[in-house]
């Protein structure tokens, strides 16, 4: 136990001074009186809320520059969308980090709009729209396909997943074709095509299978 002797009072557990006089004590520490309690790590809505801080404070700081400056810098421009668009990122990351093929297939739709966002507003020549988004619906049929074979899901567990990238890809790259805003159409008149030819075999040979993980998810 230690002691202050100079204010003639033991103390129980292990204190580097006196809690009244500040002075140096004596005597050999020992276990603290009272359990102590470890503090609790970040949860998930504290680190989204210090981010949404660092953003707006990032934010405010670039316009402020913008203002100073007289007007718009299209590189400061740039960086104010992407800090939205990270922000986004980083929400959705939160939010679904237990379902990873849930989590894949909101962060590709995120990629796909900041890219076309970024590609439209900033005078871009169709790039994202030539190569990126077909690319990306590939690769995220691909990907769902093979999380779900490693990971033991079955067919019905991933159907949803599976018609909903057919309707979107049919929403995201045969709109514009069709109103002639794709400069070079071929890449995703491919990607179109393979993603119609799944759907066509979703529907003809798994017709079972979607309606039962319609009923599923629908409650139904």
């Amino acid at each position: 136990m230690q002691e202050c002797k100079k204010c003639k009072i033991t103390i129980r557990g292990n204190k580097k001074c006196c809690p009244l006089c500040q002075g140096r004590l004596s005597g050999e520490p020992e276990d603290a009186a009272f359990p102590v309690i470890k503090r609790l790590p970040l949860t998930t809505d504290a680190v989204f809320r210090i981010a949404l801080f660092l953003a707006v404070l990032a934010e405010i700081g670039l316009g402020l520059i913008c203002f100073l400056n007289g007007g718009w810098i299209p590189g400061i421009e740039i960086a104010m969308i992407v800090i939205v668009f990270a922000l986004a990122d980083l929400r959705v990351a939160l939010y679904f980090k237990g379902n990873l093929i849930k989590l894949i297939t909101v962060e590709s739709y995120v990629v796909m709009v900041s890219l076309n966002y970024v590609d439209y507003r900033f005078g871009g020549y169709g790039w994202s729209m030539v190569w990126v988004t077909p690319f990306l619906f590939i690769a995220l049929m691909i990907t769902t396909l093979v999380i779900a074979r490693i990971a033991g899901l079955l067919l019905r567990d991933i159907m949803l997943y599976v018609v909903f990238d057919v309707i979107m890809a049919l929403l995201i790259m045969a709109i514009p074709i069709y109103k002639g805003m794709n400069p070079n159409p071929w890449p995703a008149a491919l990607s179109i095509a393979m993603m119609l030819a799944i759907a066509a075999f979703v529907i003809i040979f798994r017709f079972n299978d979607l309606k039962t993980a319609s009923a599923k998810y629908l409650n139904m």
